[in-house]
């Protein structure tokens, strides 16, 4: 889908691979946002279980998209999800979203996105202070990455109460280089994991 590939979902999906909600989650996202379906993939859940697509209606606004009202239908008493290996788009990229500007996603405050900026952060103070500038522009920087970090904290502190929420936007080449560094934190840590045994 030429969809999935403007939105760099590969890239996503290598990043997201390395994360589990934590069991603290309470599906926010499922739960009380607001779920845009693709029309193909609306007919899919549809063909496969009438009843809980009854809702589900066409976005007003993009008719190419569809609306599912919240609490989502395929959610299970435990709040997990009942067709994670079929789920669509949307859900396949959170905390990652999509936004206007053709350029970045955002990343939305929840528990795991938490997570994220927390590991992106932690990366770009390493990329920092290897960087060859002057000290002063290394500690402007630096100082910039944490207030940012304090900033995202404040915003997941009570983001599943809050009307709207102030993501953080993260360009899609860093989302690739995101996800190059991850690749590479995973394989020394088990490159440590084999010769600590």
């Amino acid at each position: 889908m030429m969809v999935k590939k403007a939105i760099r979902y590969d890239v996503i999906q290598n990043i997201l691979k390395n994360y589990e909600c934590p069991d603290t989650c309470k599906a926010e996202c499922c739960r009380n946002g607001r779920i845009h379906i693709f029309e193909d993939e609306f007919n899919l859940l549809k063909e496969n279980d009438l009843e809980r697509t009854k809702d589900i209606k066409s976005d007003v606004l993009i008719p190419a998209l569809y609306v599912m009202n919240t609490p989502c239908s395929f959610l299970d008493p435990v709040n997990r999800c009942d067709i994670y290996g079929r789920r669509p788009t949307v859900c396949g990229m959170y905390p990652f979203k999509v936004n206007n500007s053709g350029i970045s996603l955002g990343l939305q405050p929840c528990p795991l996105g938490f997570m994220i900026i927390k590991d992106i952060s932690s990366w770009a103070m390493d990329a920092i202070s290897r960087a060859d500038i002057p000290a002063a522009e290394k500690v402007e920087k630096q100082m910039q990455w944490k207030m940012t970090l304090e900033s995202y904290a404040m915003e997941f502190s009570d983001f599943h109460s809050r009307e709207s929420l102030q993501e953080m936007q993260i360009p899609f080449d860093e989302l690739e280089m995101l996800s190059m560094f991850l690749r590479s934190k995973n394989a020394l840590k088990k490159i440590n994991d084999v010769s600590d045994e």
